[in-house]
């Protein structure tokens, strides 16, 4: 490389600023000869203020200050210096030729000076440390200059990645603003319209060639005039942004009704509003349909509602007259029973010779009239009690059942019946259980599921199980092994006077099914039925835990008595009068007559 090239070279490599600090003129002379082989940009300054107003103005690779300086000493430079921001990593190296103490030499460390010599030094040695600081200072900048690249190098990245996604978010916006279902217009603060959608194009039937550049007012019907639609711009400009009945036109000149909202966009130097309507035509349309619909609805309604009315008359007619037709039913069938116990006494009487011996002819005779008044009496108990649940006048009686004790005193007195069919009966328990209930109604059903299963079991053995339920209550199956029930008839038993016909059947009211589930009903449990034909049939009746008479009462529309206390149980008193009541009740539910006394009761 020639000379000059060199020196070019050297004249475009960057140079360091060095700074002396020394009040002798001749200590700075010095320091320059030693230090002018390095190249670098050598500054005096004879003073501590000198130096710090240099120190302003220039970074610096190293300072070289003298210890002993009059007005401001060099500790208090340094010092000064280091408590700035900008130079307080700048290298500060203090050469002295008087405080040499150890004490001088820790004050300058303390201050901040990366070295502290004494004069006279050897030149070699200070010019190779200002060197190494020199080295390490143009190092430095260069990093600064490198990094200043890469930040320019990455805001020129951002700025082309930003518009990038700039021109992305355009053609999005471009693609979403052309496929849009709803008319999108634009518009300045002129008037002229800058952007029509394809779907504008639809709406208003003009191409949106066409359609740039021309006055919005010519979408809209005159009664919209620029008047109209200059109100709706300031509405925009303010932020208020909600939507309008317009009436728009088409290029054909047709008239429609358009729902548009406007929306204002403030630019530095202009505003562009933003028009996005829908042709509700066909919603209008709708809403007429819908509002004749209405008005029929209403009339429909009304008629509907007189309907109704000479419904519930109807009903309370209804009503009055089952309430009639119960209480009938209880008049006559207490009206009855006294006959037919007069009829079943005599007989009974006849029977036992008590007036004198019988032959077998009159014997057999007897007999038969003694059976046929007792099925009569069967079935006006029957009567009186399905008048009872009817006209909600059960009494309950509530207190403490326990299984399968209850079940077994029902073996005893079904036990003849079962002997004359030859069924044999057995009692299979998963465990005692005891709940609140009406024992005698609940005897009163298992005793109908027992004479039932016995009548139709076909002479095979009868199984009644007893098992605790999951919440305390318990269940009790009744199985017999006879004919079974078709699937068709599984409910119609439980209607009133339905009975199946079977070639052997036995005689009965057809009632005792459905007294029993409307019973088991009003206990708050279940009767239900599973059947096979040709194999038999399982009837499961099941209590819950303890009888909610308040609960029952609400779910049936029964009234409850005075006195009832807040568990549904009467005073202890009643309970007591209903266990002798229960215990005593005669199997064939003969009821005393409606002037007898009766115990508190709840009337279900």
């Amino acid at each position: 490389m020639s000379p000059q090239a060199e020196a070019a070279a050297a004249a475009e490599e960057p140079r360091a600023r060095i700074l002396m600090v020394d009040d002798r003129p001749e200590n700075l002379m010095a320091l320059e000869a030693i230090l002018e082989p390095l190249g670098q940009e050598l500054v005096r300054a004879t003073s501590g203020e000198e130096a710090l107003r240099h120190v302003l103005l220039h970074d610096f690779a190293v300072i070289l200050l003298d210890v002993q300086m009059p007005g401001m000493n060099g500790f208090e430079t340094a010092q000064l210096i280091k408590s700035r921001e900008r130079s307080r990593l700048t290298p500060i190296i203090f050469l002295t030729a008087i405080s040499k103490d150890e004490q001088f030499v820790y004050a300058g460390y303390s201050v901040g000076a990366v070295d502290y010599m004494s004069k006279p030094f050897n030149p070699d040695v200070l010019r190779s440390k200002v060197a190494v600081f020199v080295d390490l200072h143009l190092k430095t900048e260069r990093l600064k200059e490198q990094e200043q690249r890469l930040r320019e190098s990455e805001v020129r990245s951002l700025e082309l990645q930003h518009r990038a996604e700039m021109s992305a978010s355009e053609a999005r916006l471009a693609e979403i603003v052309g496929s849009a279902l709803e008319a999108i217009v634009t518009f300045g603060d002129d008037g002229r319209i800058t952007l029509f959608n394809r779907a504008a194009e639809g709406t208003f039937g003009i191409p949106g060639a066409e359609a740039l550049g021309r006055s919005v007012s010519d979408l809209l019907s005159e009664d919209f005039g620029e008047g109209y639609l200059a109100g709706l711009c300031g509405d925009a400009s303010h932020g208020a942004v909600k939507e309008h009945a317009l009436v728009g036109v088409r290029a054909s000149g047709e008239e429609f009704p358009l729902e548009a909202s406007v929306s204002c966009l403030e630019l530095d130097d202009e505003r562009v509003f933003t028009v996005i309507g829908r042709d509700v035509s066909e919603r209008k349309v709708a809403e007429e349909a819908l509002r004749r619909q209405a008005d029929d609805l209403a009339e429909t309604s009304a008629e509907l509602k007189r309907l109704n009315d000479q419904l519930q008359a109807r009903q309370r007619e209804l009503e009055n007259a089952m309430a009639s037709r119960s209480r009938f039913y209880a008049s006559m069938s207490h009206e009855l029973r006294t006959p037919i116990n007069a009829i079943l006494g005599y007989s009974s009487l006849l029977l036992d010779d008590i007036y004198g011996p019988l032959n077998d002819e009159q014997a057999r005779g007897i007999e038969r009239a003694n059976h046929a008044a007792r099925h009569l009496l069967e079935l006006v108990n029957d009567i009186l009690d399905l008048s009872k649940i009817e006209a909600g006048k059960v009494d309950l009686e509530i207190q403490p059942a326990t299984f399968p004790a209850l079940v077994q005193d029902l073996f005893v007195t079904v036990r003849p019946l079962a002997d004359e069919h030859g069924s044999e009966l057995s009692l299979e328990s998963a465990g005692d259980a005891t709940v609140t209930t009406d024992p005698r109604r609940v005897r009163q059903i298992v005793l109908n599921l027992l004479s039932n299963a016995i009548k139709f079991g076909e002479g095979e053995p009868i199984t009644v199980r007893c098992s605790p339920t999951g919440d305390g209550g318990v269940a009790v199956e009744v199985k017999d092994r006879g004919r079974g029930i078709e699937p068709d008839d599984r409910e119609r038993i439980f209607d009133e006077f339905v009975q199946l016909s079977h070639p052997d059947q036995a005689h009965g009211t057809g009632l005792g099914l459905p007294i029993s589930r409307r019973l088991a009903v009003l206990l708050g449990g279940s009767l239900t039925v599973t059947s096979t034909v040709g194999e038999g049939s399982t009837f499961c009746f099941i209590l819950p835990p303890r009888l909610d008479v308040r609960a029952v009462a609400a779910a049936e529309g029964l009234e409850l008595p005075e006195g009832l206390t807040a568990d549904g149980a009467d005073g202890a008193e009643g309970g007591e009068a209903g266990g002798d009541a229960a215990e005593g009740a005669p199997a064939d539910r003969e009821e005393p007559d409606e002037e007898e006394p009766r115990p508190a009761r709840m009337a279900g």
